[in-house]
């Protein structure tokens, strides 16, 4: 199929994306408030994702990613003025990852927040940028990543405000629990600021659960598997708010505690 174009006007829709399809082209049209939650299946190994957010428009996208071999993604978004863009990011499996994104603040105004989730058990590396190219603007990232065994997450997270672009907001935090010591993991947090009216923040935390957490949970009747099940919940669960529909929402929070111990 190779490239497929989607329209959303206001309202929920749903997506799924196989591996025959290389590159997703999303437009959001004027003014409206549109929410879609996509689904990449495990077949796909590359796939690219244009999105085009009109201005004075509220666009969310969910990207829920299933796949279960190595695979590149690439997001790219350009947000137009007076507009709003939501994205969430949910990977759960097992295989490696090379995710990049490049998010556009074209026009006054335009604004973008992000949230991603994921579990490493192998290579995941993730490279994020949001731009900053005029007056008024905002973005926010925040990312959470669970790593486990001698799993790897790298992130490289860059906010840029280039001259002219006063009275722009940028904020990024990256917060990784690592559950084992033979794990290789970095995060490299960057602003690059060329203006001098703005505010912009970073933040980090890379490292092992508390001890001291864990010994106490255990003494309330907690496995140390439930104990570290629990302490991971709070990483990954800040996703599920992301998701726009109360099935999806409660479907997404039971696989995540699955996955970290606290189900069968």
């Amino acid at each position: 199929m190779g490239k497929q174009v989607l329209l959303l006007r206001s309202g929920k829709q749903e997506m799924s994306v196989s591996k025959e399809t290389e590159c997703l082209h999303i437009d959001v049209c004027d003014g409206t408030s549109a929410q879609l939650y996509l689904d990449i299946k495990a077949d796909v190994a590359k796939l690219c994702i244009e999105m085009e957010v009109a201005k004075g428009s509220e666009a969310s996208l969910f990207i829920k990613n299933d796949a279960l071999q190595k695979m590149q993604l690439q997001l790219l978004a350009n947000v137009r003025k007076g507009a709003t863009m939501h994205f969430g990011y949910c990977d759960l499996e097992c295989g490696q990852r090379q995710v990049t994104g490049h998010i556009q603040l074209l026009e006054e105004g335009a604004n973008v927040d992000m949230r991603s989730v994921s579990i490493s058990q192998d290579r995941k590396c993730y490279d994020i940028c949001i731009e900053h190219l005029a007056p008024h603007t905002s973005g926010e990232m925040q990312h959470y990543a669970l790593v486990e065994d001698t799993g790897s997450y790298v992130m490289n997270a860059c906010g840029k405000i280039i001259k002219g672009a006063y009275n722009s907001v940028s904020h990024q935090a990256t917060r990784v629990l690592t559950l084992s010591e033979e794990h290789h993991s970095s995060v490299t947090p960057t602003l690059l600021i060329d203006e001098n009216d703005v505010k912009a923040s970073h933040a980090m935390t890379l490292g092992q659960p508390d001890e001291n957490q864990l010994y106490y949970l255990q003494t309330r009747g907690l496995s140390r598997k439930e104990a570290l099940g629990l302490l991971s919940i709070g990483y990954l669960l800040p996703i599920v708010a992301y998701v726009n529909d109360a099935d999806k929402q409660q479907e997404l929070k039971n696989e995540i505690e699955k996955r970290v111990g606290l189900h069968a």
